[in-house]
């Protein structure tokens, strides 16, 4: 795997936003919320990437599985998995979802706030959004700036390059408040993926995991500090 400072500015979604379904990852926490969940339901996944949550629930059986990705790149490998792939929203005005997935994409964005109340108008009554955006104040990030002075972009991770907006838990809390017709079900964070960077040795043993789950409650009692990303489920009455 290339490492977080030599991927090129040219580089593929599916080679910069790896699906990694992890112990108390993103991914992980939303394909929980997402597996026994989405059979006979419509499900539209904005900023696809590579399209990994798609292929992990296909196989569940959701009457439609759509998908927004701007890459042309890879628009091409998401038509195998998903029933339509679009390259914008307003490809599905009049439409209406179950489940809208918004993992990693609203860092993304010139203005966050106005596109998730968009993305508002698609969701079905009754329906959820799934968000997670990175955590600016996570320590990996204060404590370089803080003793070194250092805040340097990368190529993937809390200081991606490609990203236009930073959120600490009150931005992205008030971000989630600020939906009309929708309440925060749940707030929650995600803790760093360290399995794609440490030996694979170090990480197949019950001790790992046992650190994986201590690592995922610390991140939960303190999300501001410790949680890699903010994780909200947004739901529509």
């Amino acid at each position: 795997m290339a490492s977080a400072m030599d991927l090129p500015l040219d580089a593929t979604p599916q080679e910069r936003y790896v699906f990694k379904p992890l112990y108390g990852s993103s991914h992980y926490w939303a394909l929980g919320h997402l597996r026994g969940s989405v059979a006979g339901s419509r499900v539209l996944d904005i900023g696809a990437g590579g399209g990994g949550i798609g292929r992990a629930i296909k196989p569940e059986g959701p009457a439609a599985l759509v998908a927004i990705e701007i890459d042309p790149r890879a628009q091409i490998a998401l038509r195998e998995t998903y029933s339509e792939v679009h390259d914008s929203l307003d490809a599905l005005r009049g439409r209406s979802f179950d489940t809208i997935i918004l993992l990693d994409v609203l860092e993304h964005m010139s203005d966050p706030f106005s596109f998730l109340k968009g993305v508002q108008g698609v969701l079905a009554p009754g329906g959820r959004i799934l968000i997670s955006v990175p955590n600016v104040a996570h320590w990996s990030v204060r404590l370089p700036l803080l003793f070194l002075g250092r805040f340097e972009y990368r190529s993937r991770g809390i200081l991606d390059r490609t990203h236009l907006q930073f959120f600490s838990r009150r931005r992205f809390r008030e971000m989630c408040s600020s939906v009309p017709g929708c309440s925060v079900q749940e707030l929650s964070a995600s803790i760093e993926p360290v399995e794609l960077v440490l030996p694979q040795w170090s990480v197949q043993n019950p001790f790992f995991a046992l650190l994986g789950k201590v690592r995922a409650a610390v991140a939960h009692a303190l999300p501001s500090l410790m949680g890699y990303q903010h994780l909200a489920v947004l739901k529509r009455p």
